[in-house]
């Protein structure tokens, strides 16, 4: 049971929640049922009184946030042990990823570990990687880290058949060697966490043996795309406030975000293994979105869940671009839409169900939005507001804008408070502007996210995986083609609706103003937003800085060395194989490890192995080189010089 003060803090936040938005309904309500309340009119209020209840949300969120940050309130109150060496693994799972961004960051932060003084982590490299290519660049690379660090515990393992992708992989690892350890730390490929941090979390899990899982926030850091900069300024400034609200509110009934957090390795061998959903993708077969519902599993066995959002050292790069951004939300979509089917099963706690609430609203509330401003523009098409309306029309405008737009400058408000942060991201005058232009964006963005939201759910519902692709992780100005491409239809659908507005309402033309011009200016907010080198230009500038640009943060600026000092390998890493010994001799150790079966006839095999002999390899598919590369006796065959 949550403890007095934070059962009182729930009770608020709903009382303040569901009381602005029945204010909101009322007024509106009263101006609608002047004429007799029509049943398109019933539904306009219905999907106002879920928008306006969402926003409203948000709004007294941050605003607890606030509370918690001016107040300094300790948010995440456990007790933290002396010291500790607990073992502790620290996994990074990997899927056609890029090789040496990878391998980069784990040394970065094996070596941030070790400056810390921190012992007992050992780290592991879990490879899905399908590309052949990757999986063997792979196998090179940790053993070149290897050879370098001999004295410290990194360990790969490629997994032939991703049964489960992410989640399937971590669940294999804790399987076959989670009774090694205690605690196990899980990163993405983009992931980064200090030595500091990793050692404070251990400690903190040693004091408290009721703690399941501690999820540290990470900042978003490392691209310099105009988009992304965008992205890890306003998570800098406006993530801290969020954050603390968040953590004000669900105290040990928290959430995880699939990476960045440390696990009590009993709790979840005892209770994350998740359920194959029965039926068809997408809303069958395996969980994408497999990180709330491993947190609300937890929270069932009576396991706390803790968020640390002031904790610190915890990195992630965003996005490059709006595309990468809304082709992950796809994914992300549909798990999301995947918790309707959980969130109802049996002994899930209701923080829980309303975190996967949440996640599901994140993408509803778009298709919501889209069809309460047809209706407003059709069903009420016919209605005519006297000055008395008007005047409640306004005030709900206004209300609405003040719910959108608060959240920000009181999370700004917050941020000024530290000359420090406010130094580290260029002085005040830097921050106001960037500000002043992250808003403009959001605003501009918002009508392009809406949607492909609006689609996303559409195609979900019409039965349309998504399935599951490697992200692009590297900044890239989109081509212009590429972008009217995929964009053009956002432009069609803003230029058909003010056409319409136009010619029917032309008097309501300017209340669709900014939502228009979003859609208007889709490919080329796409397409600039994407550029690198504004991107640069902007930093120059002092817009969107963030302290890792400012302030010196060793394991980033390790990792970054690494990574260039490495530069790019552009070997044929499959020919590698068959032509380097050493590489050879590497491959197939590794593959004795674990020998994947193979469903491709013996005489198919042979066929292969004697053109890849010939250097004929031209024509080869991806499956015909993993099959190649999976067997010991056709690597041999193949391996062999010509006569």
């Amino acid at each position: 049971m949550p403890d007095a003060g934070l059962a009182f803090r729930r009770w608020l936040f709903l009382f303040l929640t569901l009381s602005s938005t029945a204010a909101a309904v009322t007024k509106l309500g009263s101006v609608l049922h002047a004429g007799g309340l029509s049943i398109g009119e019933a539904c306009f209020l219905f999907l106002f009184a879920i928008l306006f209840g969402w926003i409203s949300m948000s709004f007294w969120l941050v605003l607890f946030g606030v509370v918690a940050r001016l107040e300094s309130v300790k948010l995440l109150p456990l007790a933290e042990a002396p010291c500790s060496d607990t073992r502790t693994a620290v996994l990074m799972p990997v899927y056609n990823e890029d090789v040496t961004r990878v391998f980069s960051g784990v040394r970065a932060i094996y070596d941030s570990v070790r400056d810390a003084g921190e012992d007992g982590f050992d780290f592991y490299i879990l490879s899905d990687s399908t590309d052949p290519a990757n999986w063997v660049a792979e196998e090179v690379a940790w053993e070149k880290l290897r050879q370098a660090l001999p004295d410290a515990k990194i360990f790969y393992r490629h997994r032939h058949r991703n049964v489960g992708r992410k989640s399937g992989n971590i669940q294999d690892f804790c399987e076959n060697w989670g009774s090694l350890y205690t605690y196990m730390v899980v990163l993405d490929a983009d992931s980064l966490m200090t030595g500091e941090t990793l050692g404070h979390v251990r400690r903190l899990m040693d004091a408290n043996p009721r703690a399941g899982l501690i999820q540290v926030p990470a900042q978003l850091v490392g691209r310099h795309s105009l988009f992304a900069r965008i992205q890890q300024f306003s998570s800098s400034i406006y993530g801290p406030t969020f954050a603390s609200g968040l953590a004000f509110l669900q105290g040990p009934d928290g959430n995880y975000w699939g990476h960045n957090a440390i696990i009590r390795m009993r709790a979840f061998l005892q209770h994350g293994a998740l359920p194959k959903l029965p039926g068809k993708a997408p809303f069958g077969g395996e969980i994408m979105s497999h990180d709330f519902v491993e947190a609300a599993f937890l929270r069932r066995a009576g396991w706390d869940v803790w968020m640390a959002p002031d904790l610190g050292g915890s990195f992630e790069e965003p996005p490059p671009s709006i595309y990468d951004y809304l082709k992950r939300d796809r994914r992300w979509a549909q798990g999301n839409l995947q918790h309707a089917r959980v969130l109802i099963a049996q002994g899930i706690k209701l923080p829980s169900r309303l975190h996967m609430l949440v996640g599901l609203m994140s993408y509803l509330a778009s298709p919501l939005w889209l069809l309460m401003l047809i209706v407003s523009a059709t069903v009420l098409a016919p209605y005519r507001a006297s000055d008395a309306d008007k005047l409640a029309q306004l005030q709900l405008v206004l209300a609405t804008l003040i719910l959108l737009y608060a959240p920000k400058f009181l999370a700004m408000g917050i941020f000024l408070r530290d000359g420090n942060d406010v130094r580290a991201h260029g002085g005040t005058g830097a921050v106001l502007r960037s500000v002043l232009y992250e808003t403009l964006f959001a605003t501009l963005f918002a009508p392009v996210v809406m949607l492909a939201h609006s689609w996303f759910v559409l195609s979900i519902l019409s039965g349309i995986s998504s399935g599951w692709a490697a992200q692009t992780r590297d900044d890239r100005s989109l081509p212009l083609w590429f972008v009217i491409r995929r964009y053009w239809p956002h432009t069609l659908i803003g230029i058909g609706c003010t056409f319409l507005l136009w010619r029917f309402r032309p008097d309501d033309l300017y209340w669709y103003g900014v939502l228009l011009g979003g859609l208007w200016l889709a490919v080329p907010i796409v397409r600039i937003t994407s550029s690198f080198s504004l991107g640069e230009r902007a930093a120059r500038r002092g817009l969107f800085l963030v302290p890792s640009e400012t302030v010196k943060l060793p394991v980033l600026e390790r990792a970054h060395r690494l990574r260039t000092a490495q530069g790019e390998d552009n070997r044929d890493f499959r020919r590698l194989v068959l032509d380097d010994e050493n590489v050879r001799r590497l491959h197939l150790a590794m593959l004795q490890e674990s020998l994947p079966a193979l469903d491709m006839p013996w005489e198919k095999l042979q066929a292969l192995a004697e053109a890849a002999r010939r250097k004929d390899t031209g024509a080869f598919s991806r499956a015909d080189w993993i099959a190649l590369l999976s067997d010991p006796d056709s690597i041999a065959a193949a391996s062999q010089p010509r006569i």
